[in-house]
Order: C-alpha cells, then sequence, then structure tokens
C-alpha cells in the first residue's frame, strides 16, 4: 500500500479541495486494485442485475400489454441493483481509518498538515467513488437487460421523474452508508471491529431501502427528490461533525 504524497509546496501548502482529492484518488484506487473487491463489485454490477430481471421481473411479464405489476416492479428493482454496490462502501472505509490505524499505515497522514475535514472528506469520497461506478454498470445492465428481455417498450413503463430521482437516490445512499461507515472506522482500533459495527448499525438502513422500493412506484417522483434532499443534508452534517470531534491526536498516540 502506497503512501500518500502531497504535490511540493512552492510558497503554499496545497488547498484543501486538492488535498480530499488526493485522499479521494489514493482510497478509490487501492480499492478497486483489490482483486476480492474488484470481484464482488462485478458480480453486483452485472451478475445481480440480470438475476433479479430473470427471477423477479420477467414472471410478471404477462403476455399482452404489460400491466402495473411489471412497472412496480421494474421501478423496485432499479433502486435495488443501484444500492446493492454501496455495501462494499463499508467495507472500504473500515480499511481507510480502522485498517490503516491497524497496520500503521494512518500515521504519516495524521501528522501532515491535512486538516480533519480534509482527511474525512477525502476518506469517505475514495469510499463512494469504487461503489457508484458499479452502481451505474449495475443500473445501466438492468435497463439494457429489460429492453433485451422484455422489449424496448418496458423502459418505457418507468416514469422519467421516478428513474432519475431513483439515480439520484443510490449516491445518497452509498454517501450516507460510506460517512456512518467512517465515522464508526475511524474511532475503533481494528479492521474487523469497525465492519462489524457499520454493517450492525447499518441493518436497518438497509431495511428500510428495501421497504421503500417496494412503494416507489406508488409514491411518484417527489418523495423521492425529499428523500435525496434530506440524505445529503445528513451526510454534511455528519461529516463536519465527524471531522469536529474526531482527535487526531489521541491517534498519534497509540501508534
Amino acid at each position: 500500500m502506497t503512501c500518500l504524497t502531497l504535490p511540493p509546496a512552492r510558497g503554499r501548502l496545497p488547498g484543501t479541495a486538492t488535498v480530499t482529492w488526493l485522499i479521494a484518488q489514493r482510497a478509490a484506487w487501492e480499492s478497486m486494485q483489490d482483486r476480492l473487491s474488484l470481484l464482488v463489485g462485478l458480480f453486483f454490477g452485472l451478475l445481480v442485475p440480470l438475476g433479479l430481471l430473470v427471477v423477479l421481473v420477467l414472471p410478471a411479464a404477462a403476455p399482452g400489454e404489460p400491466g402495473p405489476e411489471l412497472s412496480a416492479r421494474l421501478a423496485a428493482n432499479l433502486l435495488v441493483v443501484g444500492v446493492l454496490p454501496a455495501f462494499s462502501a463499508v467495507g472500504i472505509a473500515a480499511g481507510q481509518f480502522a485498517g490503516e490505524k491497524e497496520r500503521g499505515l494512518l500515521t504519516p497522514l495524521l501528522a501532515s498538515p491535512a486538516s480533519n475535514g480534509a482527511i474525512f472528506g477525502g476518506k469517505v469520497l475514495g469510499a463512494i467513488l469504487p461503489p457508484l461506478a458499479y452502481a451505474l454498470l449495475a443500473d445501466a445492465t438492468y435497463l439494457v437487460g429489460a429492453a433485451v428481455l422484455l422489449g424496448p417498450a418496458s423502459v418505457g413503463l418507468l416514469s422519467p421523474g421516478t428513474t432519475v430521482a431513483t439515480v439520484l437516490l443510490v449516491p445518497a445512499i452509498t454517501c450516507f452508508a460510506a460517512v456512518v461507515a467512517s465515522l464508526i472506522s475511524s474511532r475503533v482500533r481494528t479492521f474487523n471491529a469497525a465492519q462489524q459495527l457499520g454493517g450492525l448499525v447499518l441493518a436497518p438502513v438497509w431495511g428500510a431501502v428495501l421497504a421503500f422500493a417496494t412503494r416507489l412506484d406508488e409514491w411518484g417522483a417527489l418523495p423521492l427528490f425529499g428523500a435525496v434532499a434530506i440524505l445529503l443534508l445528513l451526510d454534511i452534517a455528519l461529516i463536519a461533525l465527524a471531522a469536529a470531534t474526531w482527535r487526531r491526536e489521541e491517534v498519534l498516540a497509540q501508534q
């Protein structure tokens, strides 16, 4: 694992946005290089969407005019296949704080002039980018698969507003999972503890998302856009809280 290298400063230090992006790039690149993470991501991005189409959507495609049940299943599974890759954000976030601390790799970054906000923002963003890439692949696979297996008209059953709101809801949920997992990971000692606690805390969230998916076709786009806005505001508040309350000196003292 490589250490973060900040660009040489000529008279002044890099800005917060630059440092945040460098930390995020490193975190995302290391995750994408892990073979197991890559295989899991491709599994969620390719096999799961096609499996859901065959097992859950095709049975609802009765001969003749497509009914409301098909439309509801198409909308629900569009959200599900996009959110499933967010599970990997928990493991990535656990490795970025607790995992690096456990291996003694976090110390150089904590000893750098990078602010708490840049560190948290970068590591959260780094835990979000790979799952979002797999989510994009999953949704594209799902929509193309629906067009091939059910006919192009099936994709037209999805309301444009609901589809856009669903696509926006995926990064909002992924970001929330990464923020919560990072908050936990920054305060425990081991990778396993961070992963287990993160999974336990987020379990009700995954259940709520699945329940929410079953009502997508009934509620329409407006509640979805509202959920996106609430999640994004909550993400920002959690990052600010985590950065403000984290004591990096205590971590350095433990090394």
